[in-house]
Parts: C-alpha cells; structure tokens; sequence
C-alpha cells in the first residue's frame, strides 16, 4: 500500500461537509489512525505559482515541488517505519530479539528511546529488579544485605579514623630513616614500581579459574563461563545453566539455521570459527629422558614417536596426535591398558642460542657444569577424559627418575580453531607478527616472516601435516575494524607461495616460543589495555590511520598448530584447521578481531558450536570423541547423557504421537524393539555373549553417572538399572521436565565411570589389525596372543558405514551383519548388491514407461493360477534378520552433504564379525548385458562369461567384503537398508 496524495486546503473547509470526529479510545483505532498519518503525503498547489495575470512564477513553483519531493520522502520513510515491527525487532537476526521484550534496558542503546515511547503508547509497564514488588525470600535477602552494608560502612569508618590518627601504619614500608631528633622522616625502601608477583607455580595439582566479577558470580557457582561467553550467549543455544558440559558453558549451535551455510562456509566460500577455550591444556617438564618413559608407559610407541618419522616432533616444529592408554600391570607385561581418549602433543624447541653481530655463537653458560636440560611441552585433552589422563600422568611421572612436573594450565591457556577457505585470509589479518624494530622487516624464512608469505593459501590441508608456527603478535584491538586484504592471484606470487610450502623453513629457524613461558603468558594478560584506553588512542589517531604503537603494548605470545583430517591420504577433500593457542585473557581481543573481518569473498566468518564440530567431523569421514566412542569412559558417559535426554523428549511425548518401541513389529518372531529404543544398549548386545554370575547380576551397573558430592566418589557408587525377571524393562516415572534429570551432568565434576560388563574400545589401529584377519580367516585361533588377550572382554570398534542404495542413517540404528540362519534370507539381501537389483538410478523412469509396466502387471495377474490368488501379497521390504545377527549401533548418522548420500557412523562388537561362511553360488550373481560393470564402493570385481556369445556377466564379491555388508535399521522402524562398514 503505497503513500496517499492530501491535496493541502486552501481556503477554509465548509462546516457541512466537516465529518464528526470520533476520539480514539481503544489501541487499535490509534495504531490504524498512525498508519494513515504515516501514508498520507501532503501537497501544494499550483495556484501560488500563477501571477495575477498567469504568468508562471518559476522560483515559487520549484519550492512547491520540493516541498513535495521532500514530503514524498518523509512518507516513504513514516510509511516503512510505521508498525513495520518494534523497537526490540530491529535487533540483528543472528541476535536474541524476544528474549525480554518487555524491558527497555535489554535493547541497544540506539533503540532505546523508541522502545520506551513504544511502550508508552502501548501502556506497556516496564517491569525492572528494583521496582518489582519482593518475596519472603526476597525481603529477607535484602534486609540481610542491608545489615551486612551497614556493619561495613561502620567498619570502615574506624579504619578511617585510625588511619587519620596514624595508628594505623605499615611498619615494612618505613625502613629508612632521615635526618635528626624531631625532624626523623620516614620513607619508603624504593622509590621504583615493584613488579607484580608472579603466580607460584602449582606442581601436580589442580588450577581453578579465576574469580570471577562480582555481578556474574553466582552463575559460575559450579561451572565456567568461556572467554567469549557474552558473543556466545546472545547468538547461540547454550548449554543448561543447571546442566553444564564438562564443567563449562558451552555453546550448542547458532540460533540461526546453520547446518547448510556451516557446509557451504567450511567448503566452499567462508570460514568457520570456535572458541575451544574448554579443551584442556597440561604443562609437561622435565628431562627428555623422563618424559619419553612416560608417555612410553602410557602407550605412545611407534615409529611416528621415538622413530626417524618422529624427529621433528621431537624437536618442537611438529605436533603429534595419538592415543593414551591406562597404565596397568598388563601393559607392562607387553598387553595394552584400556584407552582413555586422543591427545595432542607439542614440544617446546631448545633452539634460544644467541648471535652476535660477527655471526659468533653466544654460549653464557659454557664455564658451567653441564645438567641435563629440562624440556617443556603441552598436552591437549579433551575436558571429558581430563581427569582421566591426569591421574595416569601422576602415576607414571611420579615414577621417572629425574620426576616430571606436571602443570595445569585449563585456565592458563584458550585456544580458537579456523577451518575453511578463508582461514588463513582471517587468521593473516587478526595475527600481526610484532616487527623486530621501527621500519626493519623480519628476515626471510623466519616463522613471522612465513607467516606473512602464506597470504592466497586457500586450504590449511596445504601446509605440512601437523605444522607448528610461534611468534609474538600485537593487540589486534589496535587495528580494529580490520581491512579486507585481497589475496594475490598472480601466477608468481602462487608459485613463491608452493616454493614456501615446499621448503618450509620454520623447521630450522623456530625459535623458543614465548608461550611456554608462564612469565610470559602473565605479562601479556597484565599489558592488556582496556578497551576505554584503546578508544582513547584511536580517537588521537589521525583519520584513516591505525594508532602509532608503543613500548608499553602487550606481546602476545600464539602457537599455531595446522591439522588435516585423516581421510585426505584416503582421497578425500576436506579443509583443513588452524588451532591457535594464546594466553585466556587474550583469546577475546582476538575473537572479536576474527569474528568482523570483512572477508575478500563477501560477508564475515561464521562461528560455530559443538553441534557444528560433530558436523563437519562426520562430513569429513572422522569419529568425533567422545560420543563415536562408547567404549572409553568419557564415551560412555556421553552415551548416558543422551540416553537421558533422548527418553524424556520421548515420555513427554503424548501416547498417541510416540512409537511404542514394545510393540512394535520389526518382522521376527518377537514384537518388540531391540533394548530400548532410546538407546545404543550395549548391554542388551553383550550380555547374551558374556556369561555373568548371579552375584554379579545383582550388582549396580556402571551405566549412570557419579554423583557430585563434596567428597570424592568411586565409580562403583552408580544407579541401579530395574529389570524385571521376565526380560521387560520397568519403567521409571520421571517429572515431567524439559531438561533431564539433574545427575546427567554431574559426570562432568567427577571422573566419568567406565562403562559395565567389562566393555572397552579399541584404537583405530588394533581394531583395522583385528577386524581384517577376523573378515578374511575362518578360524579366529589365527590372531596373535596379544591381539588375542584384547577380545576376552568384550570389545568395540568403530567403523565408518556408507549405505549402498538409499537411505539415511540415523543415531541409534541397529547394525546387522547378513543373516547367518536363514540361508534364503541372506540370498534375497545379497541380491541387492547386484546390478540387477533395482538402484536408485534404475528406479528413475518416465512416467509412460511406469504406466506401461502397470499395465502389464495387471494383464499378467490374470494369467495366474486360481490357488495362487489367494496367497498374501508379497512383503513391500524383506525381513529383518534376528537379534543374533545384531554387531553395533550407530552412534552419528545424517545425510552427507560432503558425499551426497547417507553415511554414519557406528561401533561395532568385535566379538560378532566373523568371515563370511556362505557357499560359492551365493557370491557370483548374473546380470544382463545392459546392467554395466557396477562397483560398489571401489571393491567389486568384474569378471566376463566366456560361454558363448551371450554376453552374461558375472559380478564376484570378495569374501572380506561380504563380511563388511551390514543391514541398517532406524530404532522404531521395520525397514532395513544394505550398507558396507569400514574401519576408521
């Protein structure tokens, strides 16, 4: 509805042709009087241009028309604004807007004094703390904290006055007298700033984070907020503040959709940005010696470690990524303990030698009695298994000789991870490297010098696996907003950029890294300067131009750590990513510089949340720990967490909306769901293999979570898990709540329980050992004793699963190996695998050709038999196999966008895979000669007939292959899918 022409009067309106005016009494008579006032323009004529003798009055009709032109102007702008949406709807869209619309004060400052005339107009009362009428509990609060108050004001009027009477003096500032008799004056011992006090440095124990502002105090009772909890929490879903994760507030997922554009930034166009501030970071030092016999005793062996490969690991310019196992009596005995979690392991490089200007070497302590030199590193841990590892890294070090000193540094120490094509456009802008002095340059193939050369990498997977770069940066808030740079499209500047990459030179000129040194770390956190000061400094500037630096500006020390997911060397495609470790008061100025940048590509960065690191983890073929790993004890503990979750969204479902997983019928003999269908019960899958004694049986599992008391818990202390005799499963009645019960997050203040009946995971590398002679070797005698000793309880691997046809794999599906009773029921799935078999693209026909076929079904229906007729219709699916043949669950699962198809995946039984013991005319199947060669995930063999002419061939699959062809089945469903499971 465009803006209405009022032609303005020009003599006076007659008194009968005046309408009676009604007052407005309700709202919605004034809203829609303000709406005609917004839309309705006012115009003047053209009399008063026209003289007496009807000349026309140039200037007076071109001030006519400007007043209508700017009449017409302020109507489009009333017409747009009025009633369009309110004060607190013009907040961005990527911000909160209705979270408390009612109160002024949670709108920007820009839309404050519309808002307050909003609800004026509206009689809408603005409802604040101070106003709002107090409860019981209230007025007590408040009456204690007056007295309080008021015994604190007395008190310190009596220090006042002691002070002012000079009784109240420090007698260790006056040390030093001057002068005589009655003109003694006392002095303080310097006359010099006394540095800061350095922190001692907590030897083998737990840090806790520093206090916290008085106003946010009490949300950090029993939690942590990160660094960038404020950008967090008006952008994103955040964790329960009564139930955090792992003892942090942790954003889920941006309140916007983000699923598609976080594929399309990561991938294509953009980045994605984290604040990983929760991973945990641990401080190592000690001689080389002592560190390689810990980290030996906890299972890092190999050549990638102690070997030729692990040398430049070794001396601090790569990080290494494994696995940490138990330290228990077996593993020194030659077997391996339970794993525990994945870690990241960097060391500090020795190289701090000196040059002079002559190019000698200075050497300070050469006249000194050489020591073995102590050598500093970092372990990065994810926060569900750190009180795990931190408990094996005091058992082991504390057997070394000389002892290892082990450091927390959760609190020390944030981190920010950049994945996609821009990410290193970002990270060049935000990263500043500081120059050794005024107008001199970095020497080439320095790292600061590297640094700035990597300026058009598109892909962080370019870089040597596992590299690691460390320098000192200046604050990024000096520079903010930051300025698009293009990156360099010239074919020179790409082929220094391969030669930069080819070379890379920071393996032999990386220097110590300012950030292993707490000092350091300390200093720059002290330096920072408030952001009123950097206003200050920018308003000082001249315009368009950065502020000048000084002596006195923090050096930021960073680490940056380049990674690659596993699934390149396997011909994938994915982006790789930037993790960047800094000082925990230094990771916002940083955030925020990242977070605006204006990208060359269009748009800024996006952020990110746990839900979008299981997203592109499970796009780029790689388990994400803990929740792809039920077998660890972090694992386990995610597993129940979302067993809780999963069964209330599914009891406040009402009756007729819920699938009722106990009578529903999956095709077998039994009406019923497999376990509960809100679980991966893993222990309706082993307890059938696993014999266990009465005694046993009556005993707690360890399925639930530590409770969180004061004193330290053991894991034995957990939930009872009712069944009844008969195998059916009480139900317990819970509230009717919109969280779960408040024991799911009591794991993360404790040390996670390890999962019941014995249950452990496998590393990806025994189980790919395992798994391959279990697939292709009838007899499971032929495993070595080692590999043997692993299987006595039972074991979990996990697997990558591609279905073949169609269908999406979801969590919690059953995973099914082929049938192994019902011969002719594994004919009928294993002719899917063929040609023949109808695909996805055989299915894609036109629609004469389906009414052609329809026709000839009907024609041919009447050509059967009479004692045919009466037989059933055949089944629209095949028949699910039975309970014996179930070997895991899926644990993530969705369509890829990465792919195109539905992947998941899952952790199978190891106990349950065998080799596939079908005859051989199960594994040729014929085709026609217009089916094709058909390949099947890269592993089929096509092989011709050599009969006559007919041109018939035969597709043979491999015995290992078949032994990896599963059946997928969503929990509540009855329609299976074929698919083909791989080691990961």
């Amino acid at each position: 509805m465009g803006p209405k022409l009022t032609r303005a009067a020009t003599s006076a309106p007659s008194a009968t042709g005046a309408k009676r005016k009604i007052p407005l009494s309700d709202s919605s008579a004034r809203k829609r009087a303000r709406t005609y006032d917004a839309r309705s323009l006012v115009v003047q004529g053209s009399d008063a241009a026209l003289s007496k003798t009807g000349e026309l009055d140039v200037s007076a009709f071109v001030a006519s028309r400007e007043f209508e032109i700017r009449a017409l102007e302020a109507g489009i702008r009333n017409s747009k604004a009025a009633l369009a949406s309110r004060a607190f709807q013009q907040v961005p869209r990527n911000l909160r807007r209705r979270t408390a619309s009612h109160n002024v004060k949670r709108v920007p400052s820009r839309l404050r004094a519309r808002a307050r005339r909003e609800m004026i107009e509206d009689n809408t009362p603005t409802v604040t703390a101070r106003r709002r009428k107090p409860t019981k509990l209230l007025r007590l609060r408040l009456e204690t904290a007056r007295r309080l108050q008021n015994l604190n004001s007395r008190s310190k009027a009596r220090r006042a006055a002691r002070k002012a009477a000079g009784l109240f003096r420090d007698p260790a500032l006056e040390v030093e007298v001057e002068g005589d008799g009655d003109n003694k004056k006392s002095k303080p011992s310097h006359d010099i700033n006394i540095a800061p006090r350095i922190p001692k440095i907590k030897k083998n124990r737990l840090s806790h984070p520093e206090k916290p502002q008085s106003k946010f105090k009490k949300r950090q009772r029993c939690k942590s907020w990160l660094p960038t909890h404020m950008f967090h929490a008006k952008r994103a879903h955040m964790t329960s503040p009564k139930e955090p994760l792992w003892r942090f507030v942790i954003p889920l997922s941006p309140t916007e959709k983000s699923y598609r554009p976080t594929h399309r930034a990561s991938g294509a166009r953009g980045a994605v940005v984290w604040d990983m501030s929760y991973i945990s970071t641990i401080g190592l030092e000690g001689v080389e010696a002592s560190l390689e016999g810990l980290f030996r005793a906890l299972g890092v062996c190999g050549e990638e470690a102690w070997g030729n490969k692990g040398r430049k690991w070794r001396t601090g310019t790569r990080s290494l990524e494994v696995w940490l196992f138990e330290r228990e009596v077996e593993a020194e005995e030659g077997g391996s303990g339970r794993p525990i979690a994945p870690v990241t392991l960097v060391w500090c490089v020795e190289k701090t030698a000196k040059t002079s200007g002559d190019g000698d070497v200075e050497m300070p302590d050469a006249g000194k009695k050489l020591k073995k030199p102590r050598r500093k590193m970092f372990l990065r841990v994810h926060p569900s298994a750190f009180l795990q590892v931190w408990e094996e890294l005091l058992k082991a070090a504390k057997l070394q000789n000389p002892q290892v000193m082990i450091e927390d540094l959760r609190f020390d120490i944030g981190s920010i991870d950049v994945t996609g094509p821009a990410a290193t456009e970002i990270l060049l802008a935000a990263l500043k490297p500081i120059p050794p002095s005024e107008g001199e340059k970095w020497p080439e193939g320095s790292p600061e010098a590297t640094w700035d050369s990597l300026s058009g990498l598109t892909n962080a997977a370019s870089l040597p696996q596992n590299a690691v770069l460390a320098f000192n940066i200046s604050d990024p808030r000096l520079r903010h907003p930051l300025r698009t740079t293009q990156p360099p499209t010239s074919e020179s500047c790409l082929n220094e950029l391969a030669i930069t990459l080819s070379s890379w030179t920071p393996d032999s000129t990386q220097l110590k890294p300012d950030i292993f040194s707490r000092p350091a770390r300390l200093t720059a956190s002290r330096l920072l300067p408030s952001q009123k000061a950097i206003n200050r400094r920018k308003s000082l500037a001249n315009p368009g131009e950065y502020p000048s630096p000084k002596p006195t500006d923090p050096c930021i020390p960073v680490l940056i750590l380049a990674s690659r997911p596993k699934s390149l060397s396997n011909g994938g495609n994915s982006q790789g990513t930037y993790t960047v470790l800094l000082p925990w008061k230094c990771v916002v100025p940083v955030w925020y510089s990242a977070m605006y940048y204006p990208l060359s590509s269009g748009g800024n960065p996006r952020f990110g949340g746990l839900l979008e690191k299981q997203q592109l983890a499970f796009e780029s073929g790689e388990p994400w720990f803990p929740g792809d790993f039920p077998g660890t004890n972090a694992g386990w503990a995610w597993e129940i967490r979302e067993r809780d979750i999963r069964r209330g969204e599914w009891e406040r479902k009402p009756k007729g909306k819920r699938v009722e997983y106990d009578s529903i019928d999956i095709g077998g003999l039994k009406k019923g769901e497999i376990g509960e269908g809100w679980a991966c019960d893993w222990e309706r899958l082993v307890k059938p293999d696993i014999p266990i004694s009465d005694g046993e049986r009556s005993k707690p599992d360890s399925t639930t979570i530590v409770e969180v008391k004061k004193d330290a818990l053991t894991a034995d202390k957990t939930n009872k898990r009712e069944t009844s005799k008969g195998g059916g499963k009480k139900k317990e009645k819970r509230k009717n709540t919109s969280t779960p019960s408040t024991s799911t997050s009591t794991y993360t203040h404790t040390k996670p329980s390890p999962p019941p009946l014995h249950i452990h995971h496998l590393p990806p590398l025994l189980a790919s050992t395992i798994l391959k002679i279990k697939t292709t070797q009838k007899s499971p005698a032929n495993l070595p004793a080692r590999l043997q000793s692993l299987l006595i309880h039972p074991a979990l691997a996990t697997v990558n699963l591609t279905l073949i046809n169609r269908g999406t794999p979801i969590p919690r599906a059953r995973l099914y190996r082929l049938p192994t009773t019902n011969p002719s029921l594994r004919n009928e799935w294993l002719a899917l695998l063929h040609p023949s078999a109808r695909t996805p693209s055989a299915q894609k026909q036109s629609k004469k050709q389906n009414q052609q076929q329809a026709i000839l079904a009907q024609n041919s229906s009447k050509l059967l038999p009479t004692n045919l007729s009466a037989d059933p219709e055949p089944a629209a699916h095949l028949p699910m196999p039975g309970e014996e043949d179930l070997i895991g669950f899926v644990t993530t699962g969705n369509f890829n966008l990465g792919q195109g198809r539905g992947t998941g995946v899952a952790s199978v039984l190891v106990q349950r895979v065998g080799v596939y013991d079908g005859s051989s005319s199960n594994l040729e199947g014929t085709a026609g000669p217009s089916s094709g060669d058909s390949d099947i995930s890269g592993i089929t063999r096509v092989r011709m007939n050599g009969k006559g002419t007919t041109g018939v061939k035969r597709h043979m699959f491999s015995r290992e292959y078949l032994s990896r062809v599963c059946i997928v089945r969503s929990a509540g469903e009855r329609v299976g899918r074929l698919g083909v499971w791989e080691v990961m």
